[in-house]
């Protein structure tokens, strides 16, 4: 079994529930960067941007990912690009995982009570396996 490729009836799911979280993206994002923020004072200097742009960005990777799911072929590239996107970061694989932490926390909070815990679970397991992608792209630093 391919265990990069998400199991079929989780990319069901998470297709089929695409609307419920897609509605609520706004909020996401919000509960997102302030979990993140609470957390990790120091990471709000990496995040500079205007947010209402921030925000927009986050749809369409949260849009590109879903189109993604369960093709390898698409997900590759996915990554490749979220990696771009975020590469004057200077991302190790830390940060990688404490925006893991914070999505999964908001998600906890804003998609919880919306999807059925079918539902929210491959959620999980799709952002897991995304964030996992993403800290291998990203080189630790030199020792």
């Amino acid at each position: 079994m391919n265990t990069s490729v998400l199991e079929k009836e989780d990319a069901d799911l998470v297709r089929a529930s695409f609307g419920k979280v897609f509605a609520r993206k706004a909020e996401l994002t919000d509960k997102f960067y302030e979990i993140l923020f609470q957390q990790r004072p120091e990471v709000k200097e990496m995040f500079k941007n205007d947010f209402v742009r921030q925000k927009e960005m986050f749809a369409k990777v949260l849009t590109s990912g879903v189109r993604s799911i369960g093709d390898d072929g698409n997900f590759a590239p996915m990554v490749d690009h979220l990696l771009l996107l975020h590469r004057h970061l200077n991302l190790v694989p830390e940060h990688v995982y404490i925006a893991q932490g914070a999505l999964l926390a908001a998600c906890d909070v804003i998609l919880r009570p919306e999807l059925s815990s079918a539902e929210f679970a491959a959620w999980e397991r799709a952002l897991r396996r995304l964030f996992k992608s993403m800290a291998a792209g990203v080189t630790p630093p030199a020792a």
